[in-house]
């Protein structure tokens, strides 16, 4: 290590492909059989449960790409307008305060863990792969 390793920047963050591995994991874990009704995310005593547990994706995610504070919040936004607010950016600001605030109960951090595995597993790849996005639906039947 150098004495002026410090000055280096890291290599920029690849934008697109966290998007495509937010988005392919979040479409394969709503597409599990309990998870295709309409209006199961219109049910807000599931919120918790399902909030917490795609925050855990997002954790796994910063923690794999080691991104800062300023490039979460902007992966984070970004998921969230896409997935889940289409695209009005008011109600995703809110919906991050929601889940920031459900990270904080133990119930939301056992989500948020839950879900950082099943990413951790999906990324991995092999035959455990395709069981990862069905981590979702376990916490829902808990």
């Amino acid at each position: 290590m150098g004495l002026f390793d410090f000055l280096k920047t890291k290599d920029t963050v690849p934008y697109e492909k966290i998007y495509e591995e937010l988005s392919a994991f979040t479409e394969a874990s709503l597409a599990m059989p309990k998870m295709n009704n309409p209006f199961l995310l219109d049910d807000k005593n599931k919120h918790a449960m399902i909030f917490g547990y795609f925050m855990g994706v997002m954790d796994y995610i910063a923690q794999a790409y080691q991104l800062n504070e300023k490039d979460q919040l902007k992966i984070r936004t970004h998921y969230l307008l896409k997935n889940f607010t289409d695209n009005d950016l008011e109600q995703a600001q809110e919906l991050m305060k929601y889940c920031d605030d459900i990270r904080d109960t133990d119930d939301g951090s056992n989500y948020a863990l839950r879900g950082k595995l099943a990413m951790k597993k999906w990324v991995a790849g092999g035959p455990m792969a395709a069981y990862a996005p069905m981590g979702l639906v376990k916490i829902l039947n808990d």
